[in-house]
């Protein structure tokens, strides 16, 4: 076994910075514990190590589209393109997020987001599958064409192609309020799946009926869902329960962008530990501004900002997690330890692979980021493989 010490750094997990070794073995792509003989030292000359970042909602990076299928070839050459693109932001595992149901998408892509572990990328999770079950009113970008009502099981099964197919999905985001859906949440969750609450019209006693029959989330919070008010609070005022053991996970946008500074912070503040911050980033983050050809129509990337053309509806973002973890501390005046639990600890427990990932734990893999006190991507370590490097440390 290969045995790698990092030394002289300090170890960031769980909300708190100590200066401490970590010990990785190579072989089984694991942190394991300390011991006297090791292959190799790895001085980070005061810099932080953390896990490597988790991305549960993300729709496509560095040209590629999780929702666009032509062939299982060309497809399978784009995907692990992109993968090894993504590591290096410092986000190691994802939920590529899908939102076209087509015949192709539901056969043949689902199962190749299937989870799956990788050595020299971003691994997946198991897909997000944004939709099809979602409102016409808070449809947002997404094209209604795909959209389904189902209300069995059977129906379920056929809006994702087939019965086997809910074993490739990690997520499912669905409305509450359609007719027969709060019926269908305790048959996707009995899969180990997690219903989460979006682009939805629901009223807050519609999602508290939701949450009471197992939805654990609510996807990119204020995006897609009507705003809370005074005496209709609506899914946002999910995250104000006084029983924290009910407060759902929610998806994070904090690119400036989809959701003013001023609610973020407000947002943040309302259930720190159940924050989990998401790109929701489409095929052009890592790409120039420009205007690029999506689903019939085109995208306009401009700075931080990427919209559909012609309109003001935004169609994702193109701000990378870490840069969304420096905001979140810009924007909320928290620390630099909080911030980075809503970029692993968080996201790992909301999806259920707090077992293996996530956290600076033996046993747990080796993925990691090497950042500095100011949250920049230093290095990159996937399973104990360097999979980046900004240069010299």
């Amino acid at each position: 076994m290969a045995i790698i010490r990092f030394t002289n750094c300090q170890l960031c997990d769980e909300g708190k910075i100590g200066c401490k070794d970590l010990y990785i073995c190579t072989t089984k792509g694991q942190i394991v514990g300390a011991v006297k003989k090791v292959d190799e030292v790895i001085d980070l000359h005061g810099l932080i190590l953390t896990p490597g970042l988790i991305d549960i909602q993300i729709n496509g990076c560095y040209g590629f589209d999780f929702s666009e299928y032509s062939s299982e070839e060309e497809y399978t050459k784009g995907y692990n393109k992109c993968m090894k693109e993504l590591v290096k932001t410092g986000t190691t595992s994802i939920c590529p997020t899908v939102i076209r149901f087509t015949d192709d998408v539901c056969m043949h892509v689902l199962p190749l987001l299937k989870a799956e572990e990788k050595k020299d990328r971003t691994e997946s999770l198991g897909s997000h599958c944004e939709g099809p079950i979602i409102s016409t009113i808070k449809k947002g970008c997404h094209d209604e064409n795909y959209f389904c009502r189902p209300k069995t099981k059977e129906d379920l099964y056929s809006a994702f192609g087939c019965e086997e197919n809910l074993n490739y999905i990690k997520i499912i985001t669905a409305a509450p309020e359609l007719d027969g859906v709060n019926s269908l949440i305790p048959e996707i969750t009995g899969r180990n799946i997690i219903f989460s609450i979006g682009h939805t019209m629901a009223t807050y006693e519609q999602c508290l009926e939701a949450i009471n029959r197992g939805a654990t989330m609510i996807t990119h919070i204020f995006d897609a869902m009507p705003q809370p008010h005074h005496r209709n609070p609506g899914p946002i005022g999910l995250e104000g329960l006084a029983d924290e053991r009910l407060c759902p996970y929610f998806g994070l946008i904090s690119d400036g962008v989809h959701i003013h500074p001023t609610y973020i912070n407000i947002i943040y503040n309302a259930n720190k530990d159940r924050c989990c911050l998401v790109t929701d980033a489409q095929n052009t983050i890592g790409l120039p501004d420009g205007e690029y050809p999506w689903e019939g129509r085109y995208l306009v990337k401009k700075g931080r900002s990427l919209k559909v053309k012609g309109t003001d509806t935004i169609a994702g973002s193109v701000t990378d997690q870490a840069q969304c973890m420096r905001n979140l501390m810009k924007w909320t005046n928290t620390s630099l330890a909080e911030a980075v639990k809503c970029v692993t600890n968080h996201p790992a427990r909301s999806v259920h692979v707090d077992d293996h990932k996530g956290f600076l734990k033996e046993g747990y893999d080796a993925d990691l980021c090497v950042i500095d006190k100011d949250g920049n991507v230093k290095q990159v370590y996937k399973m104990g493989n360097i999979v980046y490097s900004s240069g010299s440390i």
